[in-house]
């Protein structure tokens, strides 16, 4: 099958793959060369994610749906946005939370497990980021977002708005207790004229903070160190 998204699980030895154009997503268990047909009616998956500890697998379509798969006897509960299709998620370092961007909204949204694996029992609570709102204006949205590991630094791009604050990254401090919540640190610009962020992820790995890096419109790629205090 045509292959359009892979997740690799956090142990290694289990891959998901997904397809634009097959009713069916699988997953492999590398170890044995061996895979495993889930649900048909899955046509159109454009991305995975895996959840930290394994416990659940997000699975998006074009169609603006997506399931969570909890991993233990593979069951599933299908969502459906009205705010355009997922165009990004990720997990929280516990695997507790899933957050997404929305391909026709400037809002955020959080989904947060009431119960533990293999519960399926989900509340969606939206988070406005008021900055990106008012710079996007009325037509505007998300366009990417990547949340780092330690769940404390997200980089947002968008779409629309003022000229002053086209092709910036915008850099939030976020806190997930008592409940989710997001602060502007500033915002990231990229070297030479109207540079525009094409990718950008997150290194999970930096114990002193988070280190971004940003593929850039102008042919630069850039990293930039987001030391923390408590790492200091």
């Amino acid at each position: 099958m045509p292959v359009s998204a892979l997740s690799w699980s956090p142990c290694g030895r289990l891959l998901a793959c997904g397809s634009s154009e097959t009713p069916t997503f699988a997953v492999w268990d590398v170890s044995l060369g061996e895979s495993t047909p889930l649900r048909r009616g899955m046509a159109g998956v454009q991305f995975m994610k895996w959840s930290p500890l394994g416990d659940y697998l997000l699975t998006a379509k074009v169609d603006a749906s997506f399931h969570l798969w909890e991993t233990m006897t593979w069951t599933s509960e299908p969502w459906a946005s009205a705010g355009g299709a997922l165009v990004g998620a990720a997990w929280s370092p516990d695997g507790r939370m899933i957050m997404g961007a929305f391909d026709q909204s400037s809002t955020l949204g959080t989904l947060h497990f009431a119960g533990k694996p293999p519960s399926l029992e989900v509340h969606l609570l939206p988070l406005g980021l008021s900055e990106i709102e008012a710079i996007c204006g009325p037509g505007g949205s998300i366009e990417r977002m990547a949340w780092d590991g330690t769940g404390e630094r997200l980089a947002v791009s968008y779409t629309g708005g003022d000229a002053v604050y086209s092709g910036l990254i915008a850099i939030y401090d976020t806190r997930r207790t008592p409940i989710i919540s997001a602060s502007l640190l500033g915002f990231v610009r990229g070297p030479g004229a109207g540079a525009k962020p094409l990718a950008f992820a997150f290194h999970d790995k930096l114990r002193q903070g988070a280190l971004l890096g940003v593929c850039w419109s102008t042919g630069f790629i850039c990293v930039y160190p987001m030391l923390f205090r408590t790492g200091m």
